[in-house]
């Protein structure tokens, strides 16, 4: 009998396609007939590409042909395995077959079990087959076709005659499905996005996907609502640069005439026009790599919020009434920082309300140019100095423009006291702006005089005090901190005075240094005084007063935080009165439960304008938490902010993969519920779905006729996903309109 190891037979192969594979085959007896080389038992056959096991193989040095008969293994690269009873391969055409084969990849975690299988140089096709990514024993879900191939350059498997099923009970048949089965671009349609919208009628929207080039694609997404109206929607992806992205953004909604009168919407069309655009390296990287700078735009023109909400059947995610449009751009090194930045505002209620001049009134920074010198020392290691300056250009169609010009610097010096447990330092500060107008009044003794500029400026002294101190015990460690500021108000000029912006409201007669007495009374009965750009600083900077800091930390011998607590408290000279106490207590228990509480109490109003609470328990199975938010805040002398308002969210995992959650929001100033929803949601590795039910409030543009309304949407949703195929949604859902609160 030949031993195992001495039993060795290596066979060089030649060239295949411009390179040379090397086959080398192991077995216990093996023998030559001719080109044919014979091994049996134990065979073992290994290339650049394979590495096979089985009972027997023969090989064809000629042709480059080897068969391997009985319990075959084969495995391929470093994700591809297989196993067969008897397996084909074609090394010189790139060829195989085989018989009632197992293949998984581990890459994908997918497998599949034919009946046959071949493959050459373009396809792998298969036949009578089962096709997976969950457990081999009992699937949660399979498919089983006919026939399939996938093609090996586009990485798209094409299945015909698929069967789906759950479990074992089939639910969906198709002649044909095709999927790619990795992540490269491609142009064709994408998944389809159908329902029924109340009042709406059928909605189907269909995305078709064009990607001719990897530094750009473009996605059109036509759709059709019956009982509305059609529309276009479309996104243009683009790389310009390794280091940078963008997205042009547009669509339009065009109402059916009859449908627009029966379901109130003001505007026939709805339109919109969308550029977002970063980069990393644009101009300062290139002068010098030490430069680090940033460039954001993000442009948005509409005519109205219709267009977020028609962007998908469950409406878009940027509703807000008030749409900005940003540019930012900022050039850093260690020392130094130059920014710039734009803001343009579009108040779609003004463009669908009664609003003369649209939304030319409304105010645009456009732009403010921002240079800050980073803190450093000078002379001293202990002194420390930086400044910061800003130029704006407020600017708009009708009404006050203006230029505004900013300097803030302080000055601070510091040095430990009494062996390092105090910490000393004093401040000196200055904030200084000016500002020039056009077209601004003063309304004085009941006449208006144009104002052209404005000066603020402030100095100030500032003295503190401050330790940290932490220490050790048994069981836990405590940490301190307290810091004492006391401040001086030093050089003041200049103030605040109400602007009024010239408007259509009224006409200004310059020779009577009068206005027309409907308009002025118009205006000052419905407090027509708007912003006067002049930034001044707050009381903390501009009155004597002191300001106590005290934050505190515990945490436990394991390092885990256990304990926050913080308090904040400023007196002012001046006013004889106290600022708003501040106070924050943070509990971390080690059964997972946290509670909280932050507020700030407004001594002078004797009221709390700030509380907001929260309990939270959160374990491995089971996490449920509570917010409650109370604001009472005066924007000005005329109008108040109030909200109240509590958001519970819970979820509690269940037996076989199942998790329950659920959340409610309620308004407890309007005393309605926001939103509530409850769901259910089974989470294995190779699928997932989810079910909820969900009611929320929505608001919605002003109407045909001027009136406020709001939409409650009662809805029931599912997605289910299949990997590596991705998955479908489905949603039932329909709206009821109603007048909003307050109206």
């Amino acid at each position: 009998m030949l031993l195992k190891n001495i039993l060795f037979l290596l066979i060089f192969v030649g060239f295949l396609y411009a390179k040379v594979q090397h086959v080398e085959l192991l077995a216990d007896e093996a023998h030559r007939e001719g080109d044919i080389v014979k091994a049996t038992g134990n065979v073992i056959m290994y290339s650049q590409e394979y590495l096979i096991t089985a009972d027997e193989a023969t090989y064809d040095q000629k042709n480059e042909i080897a068969e391997f008969f009985g319990n075959v293994n084969a495995l391929r690269g470093p994700n591809e395995t297989s196993k067969t009873n008897y397996l084909k391969l074609d090394l010189k055409n790139e060829k195989n077959f085989a018989t009632e084969n197992f293949m998984m990849d581990k890459d994908s975690e997918l497998w599949m079990q034919n009946n046959q299988s071949c493959s050459d140089v373009k396809y792998y096709r298969t036949k009578g087959s089962v096709v997976s990514s969950c457990n081999i024993q009992n699937p949660d879900w399979k498919i089983k076709y006919s026939s399939g191939k996938l093609n090996k350059d586009s990485k798209f498997l094409h299945l015909y005659n698929p069967l789906f099923f759950i479990g074992n009970v089939p639910v969906l048949y198709l002649p044909y499905f095709g999927i790619p089965t990795d992540d490269t671009r491609r142009t064709g349609l994408l998944f389809p996005e159908a329902g029924y919208i109340d009042k709406q009628g059928l909605y189907y929207k269909q995305p078709i996907y064009f990607a001719p080039y990897n530094s750009w694609d473009l996605e059109l997404q036509p759709q059709i609502r019956t009982r509305r109206g059609v529309g276009l929607y479309s996104i243009f992806r683009f790389a310009d640069s390794p280091f940078s992205y963008g997205e042009i953004r547009g669509g339009v909604f065009d109402n059916y005439k009859s449908d627009q009168q029966r379901l109130e919407y003001k505007n026939e069309k709805h339109t919109g026009f969308e550029f977002e655009y970063d980069r990393s390296k644009l101009l300062g990287y290139f002068i010098d790599t030490k430069f680090k700078e940033y460039l954001w735009i993000d442009f948005i023109k509409l005519r109205d919020v219709e267009y977020f909400d028609l962007i998908t059947k469950g409406g878009g995610d940027n509703a807000d009434s008030l749409q900005t449009s940003k540019l930012n751009y900022y050039l850093t090194t260690d020392e130094h920082y130059m920014g710039l930045y734009s803001r343009y505002y579009i108040d779609t209620y003004k463009l669908n309300g009664d609003n003369y001049f649209q939304n030319d009134d409304t105010v645009q920074k456009l732009p403010t140019l921002q240079y800050h010198k980073f803190t450093n020392s000078a002379f001293l290691d202990n002194l420390l100095y930086s400044f910061d300056t800003k130029a704006t250009n407020y600017t708009r169609g009708d009404g006050v423009t203006a230029r505004q010009f900013e300097f803030n610097m302080p000055l601070s010096f510091s040095m430990p006291l009494l062996n390092d447990w105090i910490n000393f330092k004093f401040t000196e500060g200055i904030y200084a702006t000016n500002i020039n107008y056009s077209d601004n009044f003063i309304y004085k003794d009941g006449n208006f005089y144009e104002d052209k500029s404005s000066n603020y400026v402030n100095n100030y002294h500032q003295i503190s005090l401050g330790s940290d101190i932490a220490k050790p015990y048994e069981s836990f460690f405590h940490t301190m901190s307290f810091e004492a500021s006391y401040l001086i108000p030093g050089y003041q000029s200049g103030g605040v005075e109400k602007r009024l912006f010239k408007n259509h409201q009224y006409e200004y007669d310059k020779g009577r240094n009068r206005v027309n007495k409907w308009a002025l009374e118009n205006i000052l009965n419905n407090y027509y005084y708007e912003d006067n750009f002049l930034g001044e600083l707050g009381k903390e900077y501009t009155q004597e007063n002191l300001s106590l800091k005290f934050t505190q930390y515990l945490f436990d011998k394991d390092g885990n935080k256990r304990v926050r607590h913080s308090v904040r408290q400023r007196y002012d000279f001046d006013d004889d009165e106290l600022g708003n106490l501040i106070h924050r207590l943070d509990l971390y228990f080690k059964n997972g439960l946290s509670l909280g509480n932050k507020f700030e109490y407004n001594h002078e109003e004797n009221n709390m304008e700030k509380f907001q609470s929260y309990a939270r328990y959160a374990k491995e199975n089971f996490n449920v938490g509570v917010t409650h938010t109370y604001e009472h805040t005066k924007r000005n002398k005329a109008t108040i902010n109030k909200e109240n308002y509590s958001i519970l969210n819970f979820a509690v995992k269940l037996p076989n993969y199942y998790k329950l959650f659920a959340a409610w929001e309620y308004d407890w100033e309007l005393e309605y519920n926001k939103m509530w929803r409850v769901g259910l949601t089974k989470n294995r590795k190779c699928w997932n779905y989810t079910i909820v039910y969900q009611e929320d409030i929505e608001p919605k543009t002003r109407s045909r006729d001027n009136f406020e309304k709001a939409s409650k949407e009662r809805g029931i949703y599912f997605f289910v996903n299949f990997y590596p195929f991705g998955g479908v949604r489905a949603a039932r859902s329909y709206d009821t309109d109603y007048a909003a609160a307050g109206n």
